[in-house]
């Protein structure tokens, strides 16, 4: 057994101190401050990892989690640190991520709501005798840890949570959950979606099972039933439109939105601000759009504008949009961002770049095509600092600058955060 003082917290899960040899160690749920008695788990040649036997000396920093799952449930990773205690250390944690890239303005953190705030819930199902758990994979596992009483899921999901865990529960509706893989909830208000991803075909009594749950809700606007076979069910209930900005929005179960509304909301105020700042002659190519939203909040900003998905399902949400609004000037493709480059799109004139890309960044086929059209702004979108970090390298070495970064704290509770960045291209 290790004593150990926890200097501060990793972008990650783990808190970090150092062994008596002065050796690195990773401890998951430490907190900065904290003195602790420890057993190494795993021992490599630069660094440990270890866990908690005791808490020696609790630091001031720590807290009792306000959420009954925690630990156990794997969904959140900080919420035994206090509040602003978690945004310094993300804070801290992106400083350093960001050094090497000598950014011009590093941002404070945008705070936001710390509960209630995920509109979307993805739900992985155990049968444990005659109960049928719904939850989150335990840390580091696959035991299926229960929801109730989560503290970051809106309250509109966790009254379909409730209703779905009775449901399941009854012994008539055994089948549907043995042939359940995941369920995912989301509520974009007044919209509320429901789809379940099967294992197998369901059956007749499957379908009825999951009809007689959507009759029984009220609050839901969509089900569906998928498995690798296809869609099996569509059921919808008519329902006033998503409103969002001033704006009433399509957003399909397959497409991407973003969790937190609010977090959301103040990154698009953001990105108009950046914008706004100077005119722009030329074209505007928004990759990786989503279903436009940013598209079409910026398209009057420039004398062209381009969203380009390769989601099928956000790219008719875009269009759907569109529809609504006939003096919207944006053209939308559904392809690859790979496939872009070297083709009419990317000719003329390329005022600014916004990038929104997946968690593993943009790849080498993007970067290379970036160095060929060179916009004078581009602004990016990170939910990674990690593989931010490694396009950013990239990026300036094209002869840009990274003038400016915004983060704001999408996901309090978690290690996570959202980084806007900008880059402007030297003279």
């Amino acid at each position: 057994m290790e004593n150990v003082l926890i200097e501060r917290m990793t972008y990650g899960i783990d808190s970090l101190g150092h062994t008596e040899d002065g050796k690195v160690v990773f401890i998951p749920y430490g907190a900065p401050g904290d003195r602790l008695n420890i057993k190494i788990t795993e021992d490599k040649t630069d660094y440990r990892r270890g866990e908690i036997e005791s808490i020696v000396e609790e630091s001031g920093k720590r807290r009792k989690s306000p959420c009954p799952n925690f630990p156990e449930c794997g969904g959140c990773h900080w919420l035994h640190i206090l509040p602003e205690t978690q945004r310094h250390e993300k804070e801290e944690a992106l400083r350093f991520i960001l050094k090497p890239l000598q950014p011009e303005h590093v941002y404070p953190m945008e705070p936001l709501p710390m509960t209630g705030y995920r509109n979307k819930m993805e739900l992985k199902v155990a049968i444990n005798g005659d109960q049928v758990i719904l939850g989150n994979y335990k840390y580091r596992s696959h035991d299926v840890v229960s929801m109730k009483g989560c503290i970051v899921q809106c309250r509109p999901n966790l009254e379909v949570y409730d209703r779905l865990e009775e449901h399941l529960n009854r012994p008539e509706n055994r089948e549907l959950a043995e042939n359940i893989n995941t369920v995912i909830i989301r509520t974009l208000p007044p919209q509320q979606h429901c789809a379940f991803h099967l294992k197998g075909s369901p059956s007749q009594r499957t379908l009825e099972s999951m009809q007689s749950f959507f009759d029984q809700t009220d609050s839901l606007s969509r089900l569906e039933a998928h498995s690798e076979m296809g869609n099996h069910l569509t059921l919808v209930r008519e329902k006033e439109p998503f409103s969002f900005m001033g704006r009433n929005w399509r957003i399909s179960p397959n497409s991407f939105f973003q969790n937190n509304l609010e977090g959301a909301e103040a990154i698009l105020h953001t990105l108009l601000s950046i914008y706004q700042a100077s005119q722009h002659k030329g074209k505007f190519i928004d990759l990786y759009c989503g279903c436009g939203t940013q598209t079409f909040l910026l398209e009057n900003l420039f004398e062209e504008v381009h969203g380009v998905e390769c989601n099928i399902s956000s790219y008719q949400d875009a269009l759907a949009y569109q529809k609504t609004r006939p003096s919207s000037k944006s053209r939308f493709l559904c392809r690859k961002a790979e496939t872009i480059f070297n083709t009419p799109l990317t000719k003329g004139v390329i005022a600014a770049l916004h990038m929104n890309p997946p968690r593993t960044g943009i790849s080498h086929r993007v970067l290379r095509g970036l160095s060929g059209i060179k916009p004078r702004l581009i602004t990016y979108l990170s939910c990674n600092p990690m593989t931010f970090r490694r396009d950013a390298k990239a990026i300036k070495q094209m002869g840009y600058k990274l003038d400016s970064v915004y983060s704001f704290d999408l996901f309090p509770g978690t290690f996570h955060m959202e980084t806007l960045s900008v880059f402007i291209r030297g003279q």
